[in-house]
Order: structure tokens, then sequence, then C-alpha cells
């Protein structure tokens, strides 16, 4: 193997403009229908802008949490059980440029 290889510097610069937001409300169950039109307008508005989405959502009126991910305007999600001890709340993670 090529002792360079593995040598990096210079190689590469880091885009300041790519960053991450995280979100997190501890008491407060979502609305599914507010938080589908939220995520559906930003994707639809900024969607070539956000590389990764993740996020744990507390759904009022759900007995289970919405687990989803997102690679820019794909998007998965499905509703999951609740760990025993895991604490009701909501945690959404963007990674993107210009957030």
């Amino acid at each position: 193997m090529d002792p360079e290889f593995l040598n990096t510097n210079g190689e590469h610069e880091h885009d300041t403009s790519v960053s991450s937001v995280a979100l997190t409300e501890e008491s407060t169950p979502l609305d599914l229908a507010a938080i589908e039109d939220w995520i559906g307008g930003m994707l639809k508005t900024q969607g070539a802008d956000i590389y990764r989405m993740k996020g744990v959502l507390h759904i009022a009126h759900a007995e289970q949490r919405f687990v989803y991910h997102a690679v820019h305007m794909i998007f998965n999600g499905e509703f999951e059980d609740w760990e025993p001890d895991e604490p009701r709340e909501t945690k959404l993670v963007f990674i993107g440029k210009n957030l």
C-alpha cells in the first residue's frame, strides 16, 4: 500500500455553511398533522439543503413513539413501542446547509 494513502493533509476544506440543529420538547406531546405539515413544508422548500434528519416524536393521543429518519427528501418513519423507562419527549436533529 502506498504510504501516503492515508495522508489527508490539505485535501479538503470544511464548508462552514453546513451545521446541525437539535430540538427537544420535554413536556408537550405534538399534534401529528401539524408536525407532518411542518416537516413536509420544510422538505419542499429546503429539501436539497437538509442532508439528514432524524427524531423520536411524542405524539398526542398515541401510545407509541414515532421514530423517523430522512436523507434529503426521502423520509421514512413508523410508530414503535417506548422503552419501559424512556421519558416521553420529542427529539429532532437536522444536519444540513444554511439551517
